[in-house]
């Protein structure tokens, strides 16, 4: 690596690091065809997304650094290395066949839970997603590794982790994916939800 790639980076994570305060505003499509509730998950720093199962239950993804979440190398080094060099990532799935409520979230997520966004999404377009999600832990030779912290199997993902493609970022795509209107950069976890008044997910409460 050059040197000026050093300050390079470091101008990079002072401008993100800037930014890291918006909140990630979100819109859910007003008139889906077939509407599912799906629910954002923010864990304080990061988040993860719960989608609705056909045949009961949930799942829930999650993206990450491979060494921070599967390893458990969490020193101040590994930190760094994690934001300012692209490094190894994982997708995390954990099938959940009996929770089905609100509720009972809290029971998806041993590593805590601040809030709760209820978000509403056409079905075909989460499905959608939870077959594009599921095709890495499907995929030839692919062997997951169970976390029990996170309640989460991770497989190796195919693009690197590193400040500009980070947990939270990884989340707001998978809502645009969804038709979820995502705006601003919720790089520390931090989301709003910004329904219209006549929408019907206007009234619900973000809080557990």
């Amino acid at each position: 690596m050059g040197v000026s790639a050093i300050p390079a980076r470091g101008v990079l994570l002072l401008a993100l690091l800037t930014l890291a305060g918006c909140a990630g505003r979100l819109t859910p499509p007003e008139a889906p065809v077939a509407p599912v509730t799906v629910y954002l998950l923010d864990h304080g720093r990061h988040a993860s997304l719960a989608l609705p199962r056909r045949e009961g239950g949930m799942v829930r993804y999650s993206y990450g650094e491979w060494r921070w979440y599967v390893e458990g190398e969490r020193h101040p080094l590994a930190a760094a290395s994690a934001l300012l060099w692209p490094t190894v990532s994982g997708l995390g799935r954990g099938v959940h066949e009996t929770i089905s409520s609100r509720e009972a979230l809290p029971g998806l997520a041993p590593e805590g839970l601040m809030r709760v966004y209820p978000l509403v999404a056409e079905e075909a377009r989460v499905v959608a997603l939870k077959s594009r999600l599921d095709a890495y832990f499907e995929a030839p030779g692919v062997t997951p590794v169970y976390s029990d912290e996170f309640d989460l199997s991770f497989v190796p993902y195919p693009r690197a982790y590193w400040l500009t493609h980070q947990s939270n970022l990884v989340t707001a795509r998978w809502l645009r994916s969804l038709g979820v209107e995502v705006r601003g950069i919720p790089w520390l976890s931090q989301w709003r939800l910004e329904a219209p008044p006549h929408h019907p997910m206007f009234q619900q409460k973000d809080e557990i």
